[in-house]
C-alpha cells in the first residue's frame, strides 16, 4: 500500500495539447480516491502517469515520499484495470488469475489458494474452467479485476471499470470494490464519469476539467462547498442552480426579487459594494409551495418529472430556469408556486466562477 503524491505534474501531448495541467495532490494510503470529470478532461492521462505508463512532461510522482517518476509500472508495483476487460481468450479463468503469481514464481499450492480466494471474493468460482473467449462481459471484467487484486500491488488503479457491464453486475462490482478498500486496506484510484459512483465509493473525490484538478476532498465537502461554479454544476443530479444576480447594499437582487445576504457573506462582500455574482443553491434545498412563503417569489412550473419517490420540477421565473428536487406532490405543469431559497443553503460565487469562502 502507498501514499501517492503528485507535485506540479504536467503532461503535454504532441501539438502542444496540455492534457494534465500542474496537478499537485496527495492521495492517502489505504483510501479510495475517485476522480470525476467530463470526457477528455485528463482523468485517464493522470492515472497513466501515476501507473508509470506515461512519463510526465514536468513534475514528480512520489510513493510514500520516494520519487518514482522514472520507474516502470512493475517497479512501482501498480495494478491497473481498464474499462475494456483484458482477458487472455485461450486461457481459462483460473489460468488468467494465476498468471501474475506464476510470473513471480509462487508455489503451485499457494497459487491455487490465492486463485480460489480471489474467485470466491468475486463470485466467479463457477467459471474457473471457462476459456476467456467464452465469458460474458461481466465475468471478463471480474476476471480482469481478480488478476489485478491477486497481485497484492501497492496501488490499484481502476479506469472506468463498470462502463461496459450490465446494470445488476455494476452494483455487485461496486460492492466488491468497496470491500477491497475496507477489508484489504488497498490504496485505490478510481476514475469514473458517473458521479454517483464517485460519491458512493470515494473516501475523497476529485473533480477535473481541462487538465486541472479543480477540487479534491471528502464527498460531503465537495458537494456542500464547491470551490467554483463548474464543480457546483457538475456534482449533483441535477447540478446546483447557478443564477446570475447582483449584490447591492447587503442584498442579493435576482430579477427584481431581493434577498438578504447571510451574515458571513456580507462580511466578505462589504455593505457598500455593488457586484455581479452567481447565487448557487442545490435543487433539493429549494422550497416550493402553493401557499405564500416568507422571502419567496412566485414562478411558473414548466416541466414535472415524477421519479417515483420524489419529483423534479423545472420552474421559470422571468426567463430564468430553476430546478427543484423534492417530495411535494400535487403540482402540475402550468401551476404557479412560491419559491424560497433558504439562506443557510445558499452559496455565492464571484463572476469569475470562484466561490466566496
Amino acid at each position: 500500500m502507498a501514499k501517492i503524491t503528485l507535485e506540479n505534474v504536467t503532461y503535454i501531448y504532441d501539438g502542444n495539447v496540455k492534457a494534465v495541467d500542474s496537478i499537485s495532490v496527495e492521495f492517502e494510503d489505504a483510501e479510495l480516491s475517485a476522480i470525476v470529470g467530463p470526457s477528455g478532461c485528463g482523468k485517464t492521462t493522470t492515472l497513466k502517469i501515476i501507473s508509470g505508463l506515461l512519463k510526465p512532461t514536468a513534475g514528480k510522482i512520489y510513493f510514500d515520499d520516494v520519487d518514482v517518476t522514472r520507474l516502470t509500472p512493475n517497479e512501482r508495483n501498480v495494478a491497473m484495470v481498464f474499462q475494456f476487460p483484458v482477458v487472455y481468450p485461450t486461457m481459462t479463468v483460473f489460468e488468467n488469475l494465476a498468471l501474475p503469481l506464476e510470473a513471480r514464481k509462487f508455489a503451485k499450492d499457494e497459487i491455487k489458494k490465492r486463485v480460489m480466494e480471489a474467485a470466491e471474493f468475486l463470485s466467479i468460482t463457477d467459471f474457473l474452467n471457462f476459456k476467456g473467449k467464452n465469458l460474458p462481459s461481466d465475468v471478463k471484467q471480474k476476471t480482469s479485476l481478480g488478476r489485478a487484486i491477486i497481485r497484492e500491488s501497492r496501488v490499484l488503479i481502476l479506469d472506468e471499470p463498470l462502463t461496459y457491464i450490465s446494470h445488476d453486475a455494476r452494483y455487485e462490482l461496486r460492492e466488491k470494490i468497496a470491500r477491497l478498500k475496507y477489508e484489504r486496506r488497498q490504496t485505490i484510484l478510481y476514475v469514473t464519469h458517473d458521479q454517483a459512483e464517485a460519491l458512493t465509493l470515494g473516501d475523497k473525490i476529485g473533480v477535473m476539467e481541462k487538465g486541472k484538478l479543480l477540487q479534491y476532498g471528502e464527498p460531503k465537502e465537495v458537494y456542500d462547498r464547491p470551490q467554483n461554479t463548474f464543480v457546483a454544476w457538475f456534482i449533483g443530479n441535477p447540478g446546483m442552480n447557478l443564477l446570475e444576480c447582483q449584490y447591492r447594499g447587503g442584498l442579493i437582487e435576482f430579477e427584481g426579487f431581493k434577498l438578504s445576504v447571510p451574515e458571513d457573506f456580507s462580511k466578505i462582500l462589504g455593505k457598500k459594494v455593488t457586484e455581479d455574482i452567481f447565487l448557487g443553491i442545490r435543487p433539493e434545498h429549494v422550497k416550493i409551495s402553493k401557499s405564500k412563503l416568507p422571502e419567496s417569489f412566485k414562478a411558473k412550473v414548466e416541466i414535472v418529472e415524477d421519479m417515483g419517490n420524489l419529483f423534479i420540477y423545472l420552474i421559470n421565473y422571468k426567463g430564468e430556469e430553476i430546478r427543484v428536487k423534492c417530495d411535494v406532490p400535487g403540482i402540475k405543469t402550468g401551476d404557479e408556486v412560491y419559491v424560497k431559497f433558504p439562506k443557510d443553503k445558499i452559496r455565492i460565487f464571484r463572476k469569475n466562477g470562484s466561490a466566496l469562502s
